[in-house]
C-alpha cells in the first residue's frame, strides 16, 4: 500500500513539472511576441500631432482662413491610477475648477490611450508654466494643436464654412479613409466642399516611458503634413463691401466675371461667426446661431429658392420671341387691368402703360403685355425655355447644398397636385409667380446668359488647389439659339431699363457706366414682397453680372436697385470696369 501511494505521489510530481514546463515554453516561446509586443505598449507612448489645415486666399492670394497655435492640456486616460487626484493637481497648475476639468474629461473621453482635452486654447504664459511642472502629474500632457482661424468672419462665412468635430454618421463614411473619432471636418461651405484637399496627414511622437509613465526618451518623429492651400476666386475687399452693404438686410448679392464664371463676391446675409465652431467654450453662441429665428447658418444664395417677380420676364420674353411667335414690333395695349373670365388681373402701374411692344414692356416690367404673351405662347414653352436657361437645376457652384428650384408645368401640376393647369397659372407663371422658384444663383446665371448672347460659365470659387490649377472655367454653352438679334431686343430692354427716364430701374443709373438690369418684386402672401435686381454691366461689352436679392425687401426697384448702383460704382473703382 505504501509503494503504491508513493508512485501516485511520484507521478503528481512528475505531471505537475511537465505542466510548468509546458506553460513555461508556452509563456516564453509560443506566447512571445504576444507578450513582447505588450510589454511594449507598457513602455511605449505615441503622442499624436495633429496636422493643420491648408490655408484658403483670395484672388490677390490675401490670407480668409489660416490655422494658429493652441495649447491645449489633456490626459491619457491608461497612465492615470486615481483621476480624482490628478485632476485636482491639474486644477493647481492651471487655475481651472477641477469640476469644470472632470466635466470636459467626461465629455471628450474616447478610449483609454487616446488623449482627453479637459482644457483648451491655454494662454502661452500659462502653458509654459504647466509645461515645466507637468512632470509631476503622470498622465498629463501639453499639446500644441493647429487651430482654424477665420478672418472677416461674418464677410466669408457662407463661402469658406466652417469645421467640426466628425459626428457618428460622418465617421462611419469616412473611417475607412483614415479618419479619426473627435477629428475636425468640414461641416460647410469650401471647407466642406474641399475637405479632402484642406485636410492635413497627422503625425506622432513615439516615446518610451518608465514605471512611473515619466518619459525616459524619444524613440521616433513622424512630422504632421498639412493639408493643401486653396486659392479662391473672391475679391475680399468687394466682399467686405458687400457685406456692409447687407448688414441691415436679410437676403444675398452675388458678383461673377461673365466670361469665365468666377466669382468675385458671395454673400448672405445675416452671416455668422465660424470661429465659435472650433473653440469649446463658444456652445452657447453655436447654439445661438443654429436656433436664431432668422437663419444666420442658411447659405440663401444657392439654398434657397424663392418667386423671381419680374425679373423672370427675361426668359419670357426670350421664349416668346426664340419661338418666333412674337416679334419685336408686336404689341399689346394696358390699361391697368386685365380681365379673365370673371377674374381681374392687374399691373403694378394702375393707371395702365398704353401699348407696348416687347422692348417697353420690359422696360417698364408691364404685367399685361407679359399676361398677354404668356397667352400666345403658352407654359410649356415658357418651362422648355425655363430649363434651357438653367433653372430648375443646380448651376454645379463648387459648394455644398445647392437646390434645384422649381419650375412648373402643366405636367408637374397634374402629378404632384393632381390637378389641371388653369389659364389663371399661366398668367401667375409669366410674371415670376405661383409654384415658379429659384435661387439667386439660378437668376446669375439667367443674367449671364443675356450678357453672353447664349451661352453662359459654369459659376466657381476654387481656381487653384495647391499647384494644381482647376478647369473651373470651361463654358458651357445653352441650346436657346444660335442667332443674337433676339437677345440684342433683351438687351436694348435691360438697358432702357436703367437709363430711360420710365425704366423700372434707373436708381441705378451711374454716371459713366451703361448698366443692364431687370428688377423683380415678388408677392409673399402675408408678408413684405421679396426684392431682386439682377444686371450686368456695360451694356456693350460685358464684364461683371450680378444678383442683389433681399427677402421681404419691398420693391425692386428700389433698396436693391440703390444696392447695384453702389456695387457698381466699386467695381469700377476696383479696376473691374
Amino acid at each position: 500500500m505504501f509503494y503504491v501511494k508513493k508512485n501516485i505521489f511520484k507521478t503528481v510530481i512528475y505531471l505537475s513539472f511537465i505542466f510548468l514546463a509546458f506553460n513555461l515554453f508556452y509563456l516564453q516561446v509560443i506566447s512571445y511576441p504576444i507578450h513582447k509586443q505588450r510589454s511594449l505598449e507598457n513602455i511605449i507612448r505615441i503622442i499624436p500631432l495633429e496636422a493643420p489645415r491648408g490655408i484658403i486666399y483670395d484672388r490677390n492670394n490675401r490670407i480668409l482662413v489660416d490655422n494658429r497655435i493652441s495649447f491645449d492640456l489633456a490626459i491619457i486616460p491608461q497612465e492615470v491610477d486615481n483621476i480624482d487626484i490628478t485632476l485636482e493637481n491639474l486644477s493647481k497648475l492651471c487655475g481651472i475648477s477641477k469640476k469644470r476639468l472632470y466635466k470636459n474629461y467626461k465629455r471628450n473621453y474616447t478610449t483609454p490611450f487616446i488623449p482627453v482635452t479637459v482644457a483648451c486654447d491655454l494662454d502661452k504664459r500659462k502653458a509654459f508654466f504647466i509645461d515645466e511642472n507637468i512632470a509631476s502629474v503622470p498622465g498629463a500632457i501639453l499639446l500644441s494643436n493647429p487651430r482654424r482661424n477665420y478672418r472677416n468672419p461674418q464677410a466669408i462665412s457662407h463661402i469658406v464654412g466652417h469645421i467640426g468635430k466628425i459626428d457618428e454618421a460622418e465617421y462611419k463614411i469616412l473611417r475607412g479613409y483614415g479618419y479619426k473619432i473627435r477629428e475636425y471636418v468640414g461641416k460647410s461651405g469650401i471647407e466642406k466642399y474641399y475637405n479632402s484637399y484642406l485636410r492635413g496627414e497627422d503625425g506622432g511622437i513615439q516615446v518610451e516611458v518608465d514605471s512611473a509613465s515619466r518619459r525616459v526618451r524619444r524613440l521616433g518623429y513622424k512630422s504632421p503634413k498639412k493639408g493643401k492651400d486653396i486659392f479662391l476666386t473672391i475679391d475680399i475687399d468687394i466682399q467686405r463691401m458687400v457685406n456692409l452693404l447687407l448688414r441691415e438686410e436679410t437676403g444675398a448679392c452675388i458678383a461673377m466675371d461673365v466670361k469665365s464664371g468666377e466669382i468675385l463676391a458671395l454673400v448672405n446675409s445675416p452671416g455668422f461667426d465660424p470661429n465659435i465652431f472650433v473653440d469649446p467654450t463658444k456652445q452657447r453662441q453655436r447654439l445661438a446661431s443654429l436656433r436664431q429665428k432668422d437663419y444666420p447658418m442658411l447659405n440663401r444664395a444657392i439654398s434657397s429658392a424663392y418667386p423671381p417677380g419680374s425679373a423672370f420676364k427675361i426668359v419670357v420674353a426670350a421664349a416668346a420671341l426664340y419661338s418666333g411667335k412674337i416679334k419685336k414690333d408686336t404689341s399689346f395695349y394696358c390699361s391697368g387691368t386685365y380681365n379673365l373670365g370673371k377674374a381681374k388681373f392687374s399691373c403694378w402701374e394702375k393707371k395702365g402703360h398704353g401699348s407696348q411692344n416687347i422692348i417697353q414692356g420690359l422696360t417698364h416690367s408691364c404685367n399685361i403685355f407679359f399676361y398677354n404673351v404668356g397667352r400666345v405662347i403658352g407654359p410649356n414653352l415658357i418651362h422648355r425655355y425655363s430649363v434651357r436657361f438653367g433653372l430648375s437645376q443646380p448651376t454645379g457652384v463648387d459648394l455644398p447644398g445647392e437646390v434645384s428650384g422649381l419650375v412648373p408645368s402643366p405636367l408637374w401640376k397634374r402629378l404632384n397636385k393632381n390637378e389641371s393647369w388653369y389659364p389663371g397659372d399661366t398668367l401667375n407663371f409669366t410674371i415670376g409667380q405661383g409654384y415658379l422658384l429659384i435661387t439667386p444663383i439660378q437668376a446669375l446665371k439667367m443674367i449671364t446668359l443675356i450678357a453672353n448672347k447664349g451661352f453662359t460659365p459654369r459659376p466657381f470659387l476654387a481656381r487653384r488647389i495647391g499647384k494644381l490649377n482647376l478647369e473651373g472655367n470651361k463654358v458651357n454653352r445653352t441650346t436657346i439659339a444660335e442667332e443674337k438679334n433676339e437677345f440684342d431686343i433683351i438687351q436694348q430692354a435691360l438697358f432702357n431699363a436703367e437709363n430711360d427716364s420710365t425704366g423700372t430701374g434707373q436708381r441705378a443709373r451711374v454716371e459713366g457706366l451703361k448698366i443692364c438690369g431687370k428688377t423683380g418684386t415678388a408677392q409673399v402672401p402675408k408678408a413684405e414682397t421679396h426684392a431682386w435686381f439682377a444686371g450686368y454691366v456695360p451694356y456693350d461689352s460685358p464684364k461683371i453680372s450680378f444678383v442683389i436679392f433681399l427677402e421681404h425687401g419691398g420693391g425692386g426697384g428700389r433698396k436693391p436697385a440703390d444696392m447695384a448702383r453702389v456695387l457698381c460704382k466699386y467695381l469700377r473703382e476696383r479696376g473691374y470696369l
